[in-house]
Formats: C-alpha cells, structure tokens, sequence
C-alpha cells in the first residue's frame, strides 16, 4: 500500500464505483449499504495504491540432483 501514487485512471474509476454504491443504496431503500462507500472515497482521498503480492513461479530446471522432476 502506498499513499499518494494513485493513477488518474483509478482515481476516476473509484469515483464511479463510489457513486454506483450510493445510487445502488438510494434506489434499493438501504442507507446503510452507503457507508460501504466510505472506504472508497477515503482510498481515493488519500490516494492509496494497492499492489497484490506477486505470486511465485516455479521454474522448470532441473533440482539439485540434476533430474526433473515428472509431471
């Protein structure tokens, strides 16, 4: 997570999905469903930039003892 490195892409895109969480709660008659906006509008304020951990790749070489392994 890091502050203030949000692109302009994602800043405009949290701000739609903001707005479709608080039409979706308007027009369902659930107020309360509103606060799940919250999050959104304060990660777009501060301009906080989520990275997901890179997953590790296992290679193909060959182990320690020189053969692969059967797959």
């Amino acid at each position: 997570m890091k502050l203030l490195d949000l692109s302009i892409t994602s800043l405009i895109l949290r701000f739609y999905l903001l707005m479709a969480i608080v039409v979706g709660a308007g027009f369902s008659g659930y107020w309360a469903i509103s606060l799940l906006a919250l999050p959104v509008f304060f990660s777009a304020l501060m301009g906080i930039k989520i990275r997901w951990p890179k997953a590790h790749v296992r290679s193909h070489k060959a182990d320690s003892t020189g053969l692969q392994h059967a797959h």
